[in-house]
């Protein structure tokens, strides 16, 4: 018998990532979306600068969601992250690398509203996600991954 709360690392990751999407119906998972479709369907609701860093952080980024809100769209990144509920009882800080602090403090530059979608594993195959902005300061910066840009 398998644990899923028991596995660490980029399987939990996506699998966590796909629980988000259940939550938020205007939700994209761009590694599972093609970037140039996306592109051509969305890009309208981008400007120049902003739909080039999308296109050049595609893998990157965790979501996308467009809402549509008194006549003007509000665009979110989020950057998802699992956990065993246990480890944020104790006050464990999520790790994330200095390139994806990077990517979303750039983001948030060029007008992106960014959060963090925590996904929390609890028993019974139960889960819950909380919604924060996002702050570097919450999580524990790690070292780099072999796919980072350097």
């Amino acid at each position: 018998m398998y644990n899923l709360k028991q596995f660490n690392g980029t399987f939990k990751g996506i699998i966590g990532e796909c629980l988000f999407k259940f939550t938020k119906k205007d939700v994209i998972i761009p590694k599972f979306f093609n970037k140039n479709k996306y592109s051509l369907i969305f890009g309208r609701y981008f400007n120049e600068a902003q739909i080039r860093f999308l296109i050049d952080n595609w893998y990157s980024i965790d979501a996308i969601e467009i809402l549509f809100e008194r006549g003007r769209n509000k665009i979110i990144l989020y950057e998802v992250k699992t956990n065993n509920y246990e480890r944020i009882e104790k006050g464990f800080r999520t790790k994330i690398t200095q390139s994806t602090v990077d990517i979303y403090n750039k983001a948030k530059k060029l007008g992106f509203d960014v959060k963090t979608a925590y996904v929390l594993l609890l028993d019974n195959w139960n889960y819950g996600v909380e919604i924060n902005e996002f702050k570097a300061e919450d999580f524990c910066v790690d070292r780099p991954k072999v796919y980072d840009k350097h």
